[in-house]
């Protein structure tokens, strides 16, 4: 099996066509993603009075390697079709790798297989681990929401459930989830359970309700990192990873920031929702060019260190703030 992977869109289509690849290696950086993918997969493989026996989730990290490989030989119970869901396959030890990529290149006719690894542990592409995994697996990238992927999911959604709405307030929406799958559906969910059925969406409605998502949003942060106040960026911080936001997906989202904040010193040109674009003018005086290019050096750096120090990725990005904020 060749190791070029399909975007998560691609196998949707597949899915829904009821075309099944017998292995699949989900990665990327949206974990909501993935999870939701899986559940489609099962959703239309296994029927629903057989999932308890026929759908089994292991982890390389929890779990016994030989359980693994007794579960792979096992045959489907009361039915003719299993899913199995593997996480963190990157874990997995060279001796074990072989073993198990042994099982999977001749795997069983009802079986589909999904490995996967987390979003702060996927490895690179250009990896052994990927390159062995890509000959015996479809490779899945689950990547953020495109503003364009965003803009037909909250048209849908909503449209569905016969809400209007005004262009600024989806603007806003989209620019505050940055991309993000399960922020973004979790705004949606919130909006459509505190609206009346038929109402309309206003710029204000998605003020208020974002304002519970997250109360330190990326601006705010950068201003307090701009101003050195650093108690008050960690607190920000803090906030933002009790309200669900993952360290890695943080630093993504202060990372695009900075670098948009790059463009506008040199005057190159900032796309996005005026909103948006309009906020980070108003911002860049602030944050000068001179900290900008720290700023992006400090980020590459702990973003070299989420991959390879054992130090966890909340304390990494932490150090990051503190660092900045200076």
């Amino acid at each position: 099996m060749a190791s070029s992977f399909i975007t998560a869109e691609h196998l949707t289509i597949e899915i829904g066509r009821g075309r099944y690849r017998p292995v699949y290696y989900f990665f990327g950086e949206e974990d909501f993603r993935k999870s939701e993918a899986v559940k489609y997969i099962l959703n239309h493989y296994v029927p629903e009075q057989q999932r308890v026996f026929n759908f089994s989730r292991l982890s390389i990290e929890k779990i016994d390697f030989e359980t693994v490989c007794s579960e792979l030989a096992a045959i489907p119970m009361l039915g003719e079709r299993r899913l199995i869901l593997i996480n963190e396959a990157q874990k997995l030890k060279p001796t074990q790798q072989k073993r198990l990529f042994s099982l999977l290149g001749n795997p069983s006719p009802e079986t589909i297989i999904i490995l996967s690894s987390p979003a702060a542990r996927t490895p690179r592409k250009n990896s052994a681990f990927f390159k062995a995994v890509g000959r015996v697996a479809q490779p899945v990238q689950f990547g953020r929401l495109t503003r364009n992927m965003a803009t037909i999911r909250i048209h849908k959604r909503l449209e569905s459930a016969g809400f209007t709405y005004d262009k600024e307030a989806i603007d806003l929406l989209i620019s505050l989830t940055d991309g993000d799958f399960g922020g973004l559906d979790g705004e949606l969910e919130k909006l459509t359970l505190s609206s009346e059925k038929g109402s309309h969406i206003g710029l204000g409605d998605v003020k208020r309700m974002a304002s519970s998502y997250q109360d330190f949003n990326i601006f705010e942060l950068i201003d307090l990192i701009a101003e050195k106040k650093a108690d008050r960026a960690l607190e920000a911080y803090h906030d933002l990873i009790r309200k669900g936001m993952r360290p890695a997906s943080l630093l993504r989202q202060l990372s695009n920031h900075i670098l948009n904040l790059l463009r506008v010193h040199t005057g190159k040109q900032v796309s996005g929702a005026p909103y948006f674009v309009n906020k980070l003018r108003h911002q860049a005086p602030l944050f000068d060019k001179e900290k900008v290019l720290d700023a992006i050096s400090r980020i590459a750096a702990t973003e070299r260190e989420i991959r390879r120090s054992a130090i966890k990725p909340p304390i990494l990005v932490e150090n990051l703030i503190r660092e900045i904020s200076r």
